[in-house]
C-alpha cells in the first residue's frame, strides 16, 4: 500500500515537472524576449507560493524598502507593493478560517488611517478617477493612489502577525538592509551590457532622472548608493546604539559608521546627509549622552572631525562638496553653484504653487491628471514655452510635504495626515518609554529615525504619496514588534505590615483553623 501510494506521488511530480521542463527549454531558447522572462517568473512565484504562504510576513518586511519590481504585472510595480496586498490578503484569510488568529489591536492608528483612505477616494472620484490607464481611464496618475493604498494596506499587513522576539532583530535588519537593493541599480551604470539584463528587476530609470537633476556634468548624483548608505547606517544604530558602536573595544564599528557617512555623502544629495545626522542627534538624546562623559568625547571628535575636512572640502570630489554645501565650508563653486540653483528652483516653485492653496482648500485636485493636459504640458516644456517649476507643479510633485497633502486632498486630508502622525509619534514613544528592555535600541532608533523623516518632510523635501509608506512603515514595525502599544505598569510595592496587624492576622488565623477543626 505504502509503495503504490509513493509511485502515485512519483507519477504525479512527472507529470508536473517534466511538462514544466520542456516549456522552460523552449522558452529559454529566445532568453531575451520579455515574455520568457514573464514566464520564469511565474513559474518561480509558483514554485515559491508555499514559502510566501508560511512567511509573508517576514518577506513583507524584506521588501518593503527594496527597489526590485515585478517586471511582468502592468504597470512594473514595486514588490513590496504587491507584498502589501498579499500579504494582507492572506492574513485576513487566516484571521476568517481561525478566530485565534487576530490582529494587534491599534485604533488610535487603524482609525485615521480608514479616515486617510476615505478622503483619498472621495478625492479621487470627485476629480476624475483614480486614473489607472490599464483600466481604460483618461486620465494617469493612479499609480501615486495606488501607492497610498498600498502603503495603509502594508501598515494593517505589518499587525496582523507580531514578530517573534527571539527574530526581532533578524526582522529589524530585514526591513533596514532592504535598501541596500537600491545601489543595485548604481551599480549597473557602470557595469557593461552584459549585466543589462537585470534592469527588468532594478529599475534605472529613477536613478537617472535623480542623476540628470544637477545642472553641472561634472557633478554625478547617485541617489541609490546615498539610500543603501543610510540604510546600512541606521541598522547599525539599531542593532549597537551610539554607546557600542564608538566603544573603544570594538573601534570598526565607528569607523563603519563615518565610511557610510562619506559613501551617502557621495550621492550628492544634501537631504541624506540632513537626515542622516538629524537622526544621529535624536538618537543621542534619547540614549541621554548629552549629559554624560559621551557629550565631551563627542564635542572633541567633532572638532577634530572640523579641522580635518574644513582645509579638504575644496579638494574632495564634486558630489561631496555639493552634499556638503549645506555647511558653511569653503567648497567648489562649481558645486555650491550647482546647490544653490536647486534651492532657488525650489523656492520659485513654492512661490508659485502657495497661491493655489485656497482654491483647492475645501476640495483638493487629487493625483490624477488628464492625457491631454499631460500632452500639451509636454509640448510647451519641449518649444521652451513654461517654466520647469510649472512642469513640476502641473505633475503634483511640489518637493514640500505639507503642499503634497493640502493642494492634492485639501483640508479633510490634512486633518487626517496630522492625526495619523500625532498617532504615530505617541504609539513610537510609548513603545520608547515602556517597550521591553530587550528592544530599547530598536524602539530609540526607529523614534529617532520617525522624528528626522518628519522634520524633513515638513522643512526640506517630501512627497505625501511615497512617504505615507515610509512612516506607515516605521511605525507597523514598532507595534509588531512591541505587540501594539505600551502602556505604563505601575510596578507592584506591597505595604509593609504593621507589628500590631501581624498579630491580628496571625490570631484570626487560628480563630478560623479551630472553627473548621
Amino acid at each position: 500500500m505504502i509503495s503504490a501510494a509513493s509511485s502515485v506521488r512519483s507519477l504525479l511530480v512527472y507529470a508536473l515537472v517534466l511538462p514544466m521542463a520542456l516549456i522552460m527549454g523552449y522558452l529559454l531558447a529566445s532568453p531575451t524576449d520579455l515574455g520568457t522572462w514573464a514566464m520564469i517568473a511565474i513559474v518561480l512565484l509558483v514554485l515559491a507560493a508555499p514559502v510566501i504562504l508560511a512567511r509573508h510576513h517576514a518577506v513583507l518586511f524584506l521588501t518593503w524598502n527594496m527597489t526590485a519590481v515585478v517586471f511582468f504585472l502592468p504597470g512594473r510595480p514595486q514588490v513590496w507593493l504587491v507584498m502589501s496586498g498579499v500579504s494582507l490578503f492572506i492574513s485576513l484569510f487566516q484571521r476568517a478560517l481561525s478566530r485565534e488568529h487576530r490582529f494587534i489591536s491599534a485604533p488610535s492608528l487603524v482609525i485615521p488611517l480608514v479616515f486617510l483612505a476615505a478622503v483619498v477616494l472621495a478625492t479621487a472620484q470627485l476629480t476624475g478617477g483614480l486614473g489607472l490607464k490599464i483600466l481604460g481611464s483618461e486620465n494617469v496618475g493612479g499609480k501615486r493612489y495606488f501607492m497610498l493604498f498600498a502603503g495603509m494596506a502594508g501598515f494593517l499587513a505589518m499587525i496582523a502577525h507580531r514578530i517573534p522576539e527571539e527574530k526581532a532583530l533578524r526582522y529589524v535588519g530585514m526591513f533596514l538592509l532592504g535598501s541596500l537593493t537600491n545601489a543595485v541599480t548604481t551599480i549597473l551604470l557602470f557595469l557593461g551590457p552584459g549585466f543589462y539584463f537585470l534592469f527588468l528587476f532594478f529599475p534605472v530609470e529613477l536613478e537617472t532622472s535623480f542623476a540628470s537633476v544637477g545642472l553641472q556634468p561634472d557633478i554625478i548624483r547617485l541617489w541609490g548608493s546615498s539610500v543603501a548608505a543610510m540604510g546600512f547606517f541606521f541598522y547599525i544604530l539599531a542593532r549597537y546604539g551610539i554607546r557600542q558602536s564608538f566603544s573603544l573595544k570594538r573601534p570598526w564599528r565607528a569607523i563603519l559608521l563615518f565610511a557610510l557617512l562619506a559613501f551617502g555623502s557621495s550621492g550628492g544629495f544634501r537631504t541624506f546627509l540632513v537626515l542622516m545626522t538629524l537622526t544621529f542627534a535624536v538618537l543621542f538624546y534619547l540614549e541621554g549622552l548629552f549629559v554624560s562623559k559621551y557629550a565631551l568625547t563627542f564635542g572633541a571628535c567633532f572638532i577634530i572631525f572640523c579641522a580635518l575636512v574644513i582645509p579638504l572640502a575644496n579638494k574632495l570630489p564634486l558630489s561631496i562638496q555639493r552634499t556638503l554645501s549645506i555647511l558653511p565650508l569653503q567648497v567648489s563653486p562649481v558645486a555650491r553653484f550647482d546647490a544653490q540653483i536647486s534651492t532657488e528652483w525650489r523656492l520659485e516653485m513654492w512661490q508659485i504653487v502657495l497661491p493655489e492653496v485656497p482654491k483647492h482648500f475645501w476640495l483638493g485636485k487629487g493625483l490624477g491628471i488628464s492625457r491631454a493636459e499631460l500632452d500639451l504640458i509636454s509640448e510647451m516644456s519641449r518649444r521652451g514655452r513654461i517654466s520647469s517649476q510649472e512642469v513640476a507643479m502641473l505633475a503634483g510633485d511640489y518637493h514640500n510635504g505639507p503642499l503634497s497633502v493640502i493642494i492634492p486632498f485639501g483640508i479633510w486630508g490634512a486633518i487626517g495626515v496630522v492625526w495619523f502622525i500625532g498617532a504615530s509619534l505617541r504609539a513610537l514613544y510609548r513603545n520608547y518609554r515602556y517597550g521591553p528592555e530587550e528592544f530599547q535600541r530598536i524602539n530609540r532608533l526607529l523614534l529617532a529615525v520617525f522624528v528626522a523623516r518628519l522634520i524633513v518632510f515638513i522643512f526640506v523635501f517630501g512627497g505625501f504619496y511615497a512617504d505615507l509608506a515610509v512612516f506607515s512603515g516605521i511605525v507597523g514595525l514598532s507595534l509588531s514588534l512591541n505587540n501594539g502599544i505600551r502602556k505604563h505598569v505601575p510596578a507592584f510595592v506591597p505595604r509593609p505590615v504593621e507589628p500590631h496587624e501581624g498579630f491580628e492576622l496571625a490570631g484570626a488565623g487560628v480563630r478560623a483553623f479551630v472553627r473548621s477543626s
